[in-house]
């Protein structure tokens, strides 16, 4: 499960260089490449908590699709497109994080918990097997349960 962050890490390091220089190639502009500043300035926005300032470009980009039309093939949509790429590949990096962090350890501590039921259940078998006209009551539960779980 951790490999998943590092694999999402450099996705969203290294997915604007070859995404964008591929574009640009194939469209034969180099002014697509200035929307790798774009992505990692998204990127840094939302890892500086700064997602406020996402206000300022999408004013920007609705004046201008209010003034001159709205076009998918127009650069400000591609530069803006570019932008909040960035800032989602990097909230879901960030997403994945925070949820391995928080599961894997609970998963830890719930395989202990299974392992020492299972030592239990396996010492309540052994004592009916030594002990086979006792009836097992609470009490002998309670010696066996504290002998697996806390000694």
């Amino acid at each position: 499960m951790k490999g998943i962050i590092k694999v999402l890490t450099i996705f969203y390091i290294l997915f604007p260089l070859v995404a964008v220089s591929y574009t640009a190639y194939k469209l034969n502009s180099g002014y697509y490449l200035f929307a790798i500043p774009f992505y990692y300035f998204g990127v840094i926005m939302v890892a500086q908590k700064q997602k406020i300032i996402f206000l300022i470009p999408i004013l920007f980009c609705a004046w201008f699709w209010f003034t001159y039309g709205f076009s998918i093939h127009d650069f400000v949509f591609f530069l803006f497109i570019w932008m909040a790429f960035g800032a989602l590949f990097y909230m879901l990096t960030d997403n994945v994080q925070r949820f391995v962090t928080r599961t894997l350890p609970e998963n830890k501590e719930m395989m202990e918990y299974d392992a020492k039921m299972e030592q239990m259940h396996a010492k309540v078998e052994e004592f009916k097997l030594r002990n086979p006209t006792t009836k097992i009551t609470p009490e002998v539960l309670d010696t066996i349960r504290n002998e697996v779980f806390f000694i």
